[in-house]
């Protein structure tokens, strides 16, 4: 075959190899099913045939931009302030 036709070689398209499923269930503490709910529901992903697999950029990208804080933290400020304005308003 001549070098010009020869086949380039392959090169990944990151640094980091996919994740599967049970890598991203891994990653963040949780079930498949809930891995796979969320990527129902917009976790990126691609599909190389039948198989899923995720580039870790992206997932932690997604873990940033849906990041909430939890409710008895937002409780627990809001308290904290409606108890700083009561001490306001009584002095």
């Amino acid at each position: 075959m001549p070098e010009s036709q020869a086949a380039a070689p392959a090169t990944p398209a990151t640094l980091e190899t996919l994740w599967t499923v049970a890598d991203v269930a891994r990653f963040f503490g949780c079930t498949e099913r809930h891995v796979i709910n969320l990527q129902a529901n917009g976790l990126p992903h691609f599909y190389i045939g039948r198989l899923v697999r995720f580039d870790p950029a992206e997932v932690r990208a997604y873990l940033q931009q849906n990041r909430r804080i939890a409710a008895t933290k937002a409780r627990r400020a809001a308290r904290e302030t409606a108890r700083h304005e009561l001490n306001q308003n009584r002095r």
